[in-house]
């Protein structure tokens, strides 16, 4: 049975209440629910992939997804009025290929990458094919330059292994390269192919960029002298438009049993410090009320999510809380008058935070502006704060969000991040956490709130990665099974 009870007050505001009483805790320190970051290879999963994605999730008692956007910028993950065709560098976040077609014969393929990226240039995947068949699976190769000791490729199966997951540890990475890197398959025997593809990651706040340029494909039978075959580069590989991962993801959670917050959209700008709330909340709007008419019937789907994760630091002046008033307020409004669904935010505290304060902060954001449900993020991660900190915010805040009727969920950080701010200089990346980890922030923070939710599980916890990430999976079932 689902577990959601909506009860409407008939005021100027319509108040929604999710999961229970507001101002009961969690009793046990377990995981019910995860945000969902997109990216290209998730966007490409089918009704089946979410299924048995989402059906992990639900293996260990999670029964709720939050979708951290349905578009991001120019890329859209539904089929939207709003989306605009693009062509020339891939899109952010995400794992993009780049095709050769032309028929060839040869033993030997050398694949020449120029390199552009201002640090990092990531290669998750090479096959080359005939007729829509893959010939090079398993076949060996060589690359050069030896790749980063970060992200090595020691067995030399990682580019060929069919396995392309938005994932670090699956990728193979060069540091600021300078020369061309190359990649030479030997298929053992001359062998015909019609097309070559390459899957490199791509990600702006991470400091991994495309090849502008391309590659370019030569041949050989001899393994030494070697004869062009052509090249491709970005702007030949339009993007393709009408994804539907909200509604795959919607399907798939409708036959699960189990709930999704849809979240709008985000401008790329906001994280410069660009934020007009009028501008962002008009625009909103509509995707809300395009992604209602698209999919407000599934049984899933529960609610919303505001993907600008706001912070005590950047809205701390009298015009800054003006605007996330003005924002949250609009937002809301319309959500519960147009949709009857509630809303659902994740902000964040800044480092050394002192929980009186930032509670304060919110009750004077919440006195013009209620929303339904703060999943507060615990920072641990990002190596903001510890846990013991966190949870000393969520006894603070706790008591100020009961007085409005706001949900307080924790959203658990599962991730250790190991570079960038506040690491150190270089573009921002993280690993899965270690069990340990994740017990201590469960242990300290459930106490304080109504929900424990993270972040996130397709990207640092689902087996699907293997590694890590499938080690931080079965810990937790251990965690359980001892409970």
């Amino acid at each position: 049975m689902r577990r959601v009870g909506i009860f409407l007050l008939v005021t100027t505001v319509v108040s929604i209440v999710l999961f229970g009483v507001v101002g009961r805790a969690v009793e046990e320190s377990v995981i019910t629910g995860s945000f969902v970051q997109l990216n290209g290879q998730l966007a490409s999963f089918s009704e089946e992939e979410w299924k048995t994605e989402l059906g992990y999730m639900k293996a260990i008692g999670m029964d709720t997804v939050v979708v951290q956007y349905s578009a991001y910028g120019n890329r859209y993950y539904y089929p939207s009025r709003y989306a605009v065709e693009t062509s020339g560098p891939g899109q952010d976040e995400s794992i993009n290929e780049l095709v050769w077609k032309g028929t060839a014969r040869a033993r030997y393929v050398k694949i020449e990458i120029k390199p552009t990226s201002v640090e990092w240039t990531m290669l998750a995947e090479v096959s080359v094919s005939k007729n829509g068949e893959i010939v090079s699976s398993g076949k060996p190769y060589t690359i050069s330059p030896n790749p980063d000791p970060k992200y090595p490729d020691k067995d030399g199966v990682k580019l060929t292994d069919g396995s392309a997951n938005w994932s670090w540890n699956d990728m193979v990475g060069w540091s600021n390269p300078v020369k061309p890197i190359t990649v030479v398959l030997d298929f053992g025997e001359s062998t015909a192919f019609n097309s070559v593809a390459v899957k490199f990651m791509r990600s702006e706040i991470s400091n991994v960029q495309l090849p502008a340029g391309g590659f370019s494909v030569f041949i050989s039978n001899d393994g030494e002298s070697f004869m062009p075959a052509g090249g491709v580069a970005w702007e030949d590989s339009p993007e393709e438009m009408g994804a539907n991962a909200i509604g795959n993801i919607l399907s798939a959670a409708d036959e699960l049993g189990m709930d999704v917050f849809v979240g709008l959209s985000l401008n790329p700008d906001y994280w410069s410090g660009k934020f007009d709330a009028r501008e962002e909340a008009a625009m909103n709007q509509k995707i809300m009320t395009e992604l209602h008419k698209l999919y407000g019937s599934h049984a899933s789907f529960v609610g919303w999510y505001l993907p600008e994760e706001l912070d005590d630091r950047n809205f701390n002046s009298a015009e800054a809380k003006k605007a996330v008033k003005t924002y949250l307020k609009n937002m809301a409004m319309y959500a519960r008058l147009y949709t009857k669904k509630p809303v659902m935010a994740s902000p964040y505290f800044g480092m050394n935070p002192n929980g009186p304060a930032y509670a304060e902060w919110w009750r004077e954001i919440l006195s013009e502006a209620k929303i339904d449900i703060i999943a507060m993020q615990d920072g641990v991660g990002c190596h903001r704060t510890t846990a013991a900190e966190s949870a000393a915010v969520l006894r603070a805040l706790r008591p100020v969000l009961k007085e409005y009727s706001v949900q307080l969920w924790a959203n658990v950080e599962v991730f250790d991040q190991t570079h960038g701010w506040p690491v150190d200089d270089l573009g921002w990346k993280a690993t899965s956490a270690s069990m340990d980890r994740v017990s201590e922030q469960l242990r300290l923070e459930s106490p304080y709130v109504d929900k424990i939710i993270i972040f996130d599980f397709t990207s640092y916890m689902s087996p699907r990665l293997g590694g890590v990430a499938r080690e931080l999976y079965e810990g937790y079932e251990a965690y359980l099974s001892r409970r």
